[in-house]
């Protein structure tokens, strides 16, 4: 399958965002709260909420009914502040359920502002079928 479903728009990591994401994650981590003048990076797991986020806002979930699993994540670099981000979502493999859904394996490219790997994520998604007919 391995079809690029769709290309978020990009995002720009502020420091307000850092740290709104840190403290309200609640990460006490010393690299997440770094001495004062040192740079905050983005936890990985604000890293995967953030590209859930985009992935929702470009429409690739809209037929959506449940996220069932993130299988695999690979981090490749830090995000700090300045760094702009956009997810690339391809389709992996695609089957139909039982109950006439669909289950969606894709990955969840996360690049920087120079193509670069941020992030690579495996997600299993429950989704309603692309023609309605099919579901009964």
């Amino acid at each position: 399958m391995s079809a690029i479903f769709a290309e978020t728009a990009p995002v720009e990591v502020t420091e307000e965002l850092v740290a709104t994401l840190v403290e309200t994650g609640g990460y006490t981590h010393p690299l997440f709260n770094p001495a004062p003048g040192t740079p905050r990076p983005l936890p990985g797991q604000a890293v995967l909420l953030l590209a859930g986020g985009l992935v929702e806002q470009c429409g690739v979930l809209d037929r959506a009914v449940a996220m069932l699993e993130i299988r695999e994540v690979r981090f490749a670099r830090m995000v700090f502040p300045g760094t702009s981000l956009r997810v690339r979502v391809e389709g992996v493999e695609a089957r139909a359920t039982r109950s006439g859904r669909e289950l969606h394996q894709l990955r969840w490219l996360v690049l920087d502002e120079a193509d670069e790997e941020v992030a690579d994520a495996t997600v299993l998604m429950l989704m309603e079928p692309a023609d309605p007919s099919r579901s009964a």
